[in-house]
């Protein structure tokens, strides 16, 4: 192989200059594409920002159009519900006049005040324990009426009437304790009246087993100690075993033990935990002495004002941690309300007013008989006890899920945290369907036969139809917390409350379409902003039944995302994270759901039907159902329907009028000219009061 001949200088120069001017051509080009493909996404990212900007002028514009007619559409709704309001309102004030009852009208402040001044006034120091009871019970009957009131406050977002409630639910109550505090008292200053046994001590107890208010009495007439005492109030059912060293503590004191149960506590509203089951209120109290007879006389001191009733603490020295710990525990047993949900495993507390929070210090051997419904526990101090549970236990909803059942009636399942509760909303009111569980019996269902809401119960029973806030107040009673609060979100992690104004919207707008759509919730939301909620929904005409979180049905359903100006349909599906916020294609955001079906471009050959069926207004909260009247200029002659008619004109061409819930073509009517008269094509059929008719915009 022949020896290759070695490059010279000179060439070896050149190929490195050439190599050079290669690499910097290489480098130009580079830079120059590089410029260019700058260039191209600056002029992409300027167009863009200006479709932005566009689109985002186009759609201030077409929502600041909307918003008129949504304000007046959602206005004269609102018109007609609050009228269908006022009706019911005045029906049941016409019922409590020719009641003759004396309550206050809860709806007036003055008359609340002016109902506890009265009562405070009208308070003796000689009052019995019998007449302090049905005065509470009394009591009870207006804080039933504000509890309505607060309610239905809370469906209408009014915080300020919600906290006026609160307020004087709290005062009443409080004026309830006095009045009982106050008979107490005048029992002590008379013990001696009362009979006692050979041991002297006096056994007194007033109410029934099931009673909402119970009180029991026990009295030691001497003040020498006594053995470990076991107390028996076996009418009101409830038991106390005291030990020695409750006597021990309170030398020289002739001593008392109250027992006061009411199915309300003090505490309602002030912590995370929330009682349920009632109060049990153990107060050890101090017997006044005795009267003297002297020369005919009768002389009895009479406690200063202030001073009537002096309660004992035990242990004596109650907020320190060490006597507490070595104080003589005393067992309370007493019969937990048929309609309380209680766990197996429940948790008693004892209510601090101090700190106005619930502790489960010095509390100990909880037992729960199921069958006989009765708690017993033992503890260090004598105070108020009640059962207690996180007030977010329900939450979060897991799920939840709305379809049409039947005609203007819905079904709405939700998946709470312990239990899955359906409901049946229809035109007469709420009822809840399930969980079948014995505790909740008394809410499903009530005395009588035959049929409530459209639906028969048990032998001998009918179906419970309530409004709402009747209904989530039961529940709540029942240990169901099912109407959550923002604070509650603070102890659930990764949950925000949504902005007010999206809710409202989304409540609003989802109501038009409930009895003909499925509404169904998405494992998005909860990741969404506050501003954001995210739903899904699938026509639903002939009532069938779909599970919402089948996979293979995620399809079906349209995603429909709300703001708190305007809606659209995005293309989020449940099983793609993270969420597809983008609209879905051909459709941009409107002020109104109902706006987003009737704008739509290139509507399909169903668009007319899809327009109907949301004119059907099913009311998901008040269960009202709207009725607008006929506009002015339309005449109609030759035409009898039995209902309510319901005319929407959607620009100036010739219109059919078709009815909704037998989708029969009945009359022909040209928009333009407006008094001339409509022509029946076909008989209007329909039960009276519930017929709705829609002139939809499909050209004949």
């Amino acid at each position: 192989m022949p020896k290759t001949k070695k490059k010279s200088k000179k060439q070896l120069e050149d190929e490195l200059q050439k190599a050079a001017e290669e690499q910097r051509r290489h480098e130009e080009k580079e830079r120059l594409f590089k410029l260019e493909e700058d260039a191209l996404a600056a002029h992409r990212e300027r167009l863009e920002i200006e479709l932005e900007g566009r689109n985002r002028v186009l759609e201030a514009e077409r929502l600041e159009e909307e918003q008129e007619i949504v304000a007046r559409m959602k206005g004269e709704r609102k018109r007609c519900l609050d009228y269908e309001q006022s009706k019911l309102q005045e029906k049941i004030e016409w019922q409590k006049f020719v009641s003759c009852t004396s309550r206050p009208n809860v709806m007036f402040e003055s008359e609340i005040t002016t109902y506890v001044t009265m009562v405070r006034e009208e308070r003796s120091d000689r009052e019995s324990m019998e007449s302090a009871i049905e005065k509470c019970k009394a009591a009870e009957e207006v804080v039933g009426d504000l509890q309505e009131l607060y309610c239905k406050a809370c469906e209408e977002g009014d915080v300020i009437r919600q906290d006026w409630c609160m307020h004087y639910i709290a005062e009443i109550r409080e004026l309830e304790i006095e009045l009982i505090d106050a008979a107490t008292a005048h029992l002590l200053l008379y013990i001696e009246k009362q009979e006692a046994n050979t041991h002297l001590q006096v056994y007194l107890q007033w109410g029934n087993a099931n009673d909402a208010l119970k009180v029991g009495f026990w009295g030691h007439l001497q003040s020498k100690g006594f053995r470990a005492k076991s107390i028996e109030h076996s009418k009101i059912q409830i038991g106390l075993d005291l030990p020695k060293a409750i006597q021990l503590q309170s030398i020289g004191h002739c001593i008392g033990v109250r027992s006061l149960y009411t199915t309300f506590d003090s505490a309602q509203g002030k912590d995370p935990q929330m009682g349920i089951g009632g109060m049990i209120r153990v107060d050890l109290l101090s017997i006044p002495p005795f009267s003297k007879k002297v020369k005919g006389w009768t002389i009895r001191q009479v406690p200063a004002p202030g001073k009537e009733l002096m309660k004992l603490p035990y242990p004596n020295t109650e907020h320190t941690t060490a006597s507490t710990a070595i104080a003589a525990p005393c067992k309370i047993d007493y019969k937990v309300p048929a309609h309380v949900l209680v766990s197996k495993n429940p948790v008693v507390s004892w209510w601090d007013a101090s700190l106005e929070r619930w502790s489960t210090e010095g509390i100990s051997e909880i037992t729960w008989e199921e069958d006989t419904r009765k708690i017993s526990f033992f503890t260090a101090r004598l105070a108020s006890f009640s059962i207690t549970q996180e007030r977010h236990i329900d939450l979060p909803y897991k799920h939840w899920n709305m379809r049409p059942c039947d005609d203007l009636t819905v079904e709405l399942t939700v998946q709470a945290n312990r239990y899955e509760l359906r409901f049946m909303i229809s035109e007469d009111g709420l009822r809840l369907k399930g969980p079948q569980l014995p505790e909740l019996l008394d809410v499903m269902f009530e005395a009588g036969s035959g049929e409530a809401g459209g639906l028969s119960g048990p032998s001998g029973r009918r179906p419970r139809v309530r409004s709402p806030a009747t209904l989530l107040n039961e529940l709540r009673e029942c240990g169901l917390n099912l109407m959550p609060k923002n604070a509650d979100a603070d102890q659930l992690e990764g949950y925000t409350p949504k902005h007010p104004e999206t809710q409202a919207r989304a409540y609003s707008d989802l109501s038009e379409i409930a009895a003909y759509y499925d509404i169904a919730s998405s494992v998005h939301n909860k990741d969404l902003p506050a501003e954001r909620a995210l739903v899904r929904i699938r026509e639903n005409e002939l009532h069938e039944v779909f599970n919402p979180m089948d996979p293979d049905g995620d399809n079906d359903y349209q995603a429909l995302m709300f703001f708190p100006d305007k809606c659209c349909f995005v293309q989020s599906r449940e099983g793609i994270s993270p969420c597809r916020e983008a609209m879905a294609p051909g459709h941009v955001t409107h002020a109104s759901l109902y706006l987003c079906f009737d704008k739509h471009p290139s509507p399909g050959p169903a668009h007319s039907e899809q327009l109907q069926r949301l004119e059907v207004t099913t009311s998901t909260v008040r269960f009202v159902e709207a009725v607008r009247p006929l506009p002015k200029g339309f005449c109609v002659e030759d035409v009898t329907i039995s209902g309510t008619m319901t005319w929407n004109v959607f620009g100036d061409q010739a219109c059919v009028l078709r009815c909704v819930r037998q989708k029969v073509a009945v009359a022909r009517l040209n928009a333009r000219d407006t008094c001339k008269r409509v022509h029946v094509l076909g008989p209007a059929r329909g039960r009276a009061g519930q017929s709705t008719f829609l002139l939809s915009s499909r050209p004949v």
